[in-house]
């Protein structure tokens, strides 16, 4: 009787897990979607504070995915169980695979903008210098030709 309720919690953890990993995808597949939304509407701040609200879902996606295979791996699940949470973890990977694509694509979006404004700043420093420069700046008098004058 004992090991039948032990194979049924652990039946029951798996099932869970699983719907636990499907909600973090989603939520993860939303952030993703949210961050284009931001980077098209030059949003750089709020997409990196969006990057980082991600890393806890990421983590947690991580941890439950480990468990899940932990529990496959052990003898207390059956076959049937073992081959549809195979199935589903494979649909969740191909969720996954396309946040990536999707974050890769971003990646390229946000360097490309930092380089940008790399060169705005870098263009805002030679002007700077060149305004320095020409305008000859506030000019100390020469004490030697005051004492002459005076």
């Amino acid at each position: 009787m004992t090991q039948d309720r032990a194979i049924g919690s652990q039946s029951e953890r798996v099932d869970a897990l699983l719907r636990q990993m499907r909600l973090l995808c989603s939520q993860i597949d939303a952030i993703g979607l949210e961050q284009q939304r931001l980077l098209d509407e030059d949003m750089l701040e709020e997409f990196v504070a969006s990057l980082n609200s991600r890393n806890p879902k990421i983590e947690s996606l991580a941890h439950a995915g480990k468990l899940v295979e932990d529990f496959l791996e052990s003898d207390g699940i059956g076959a049937e169980q073992v081959r549809q949470a195979r199935k589903q973890l494979d649909e969740m990977s191909t969720t996954i695979a396309g946040i990536l694509e999707r974050d890769a694509k971003q990646q390229v979006v946000v360097e490309e903008r930092r380089r940008e404004l790399s060169r705005q700043l870098s263009g805002v420093d030679k002007v700077k210098n060149a305004v320095r420069a020409y305008s000859g700046g506030e000019r100390q008098p020469n004490p030697t030709l005051q004492d002459r004058e005076g």
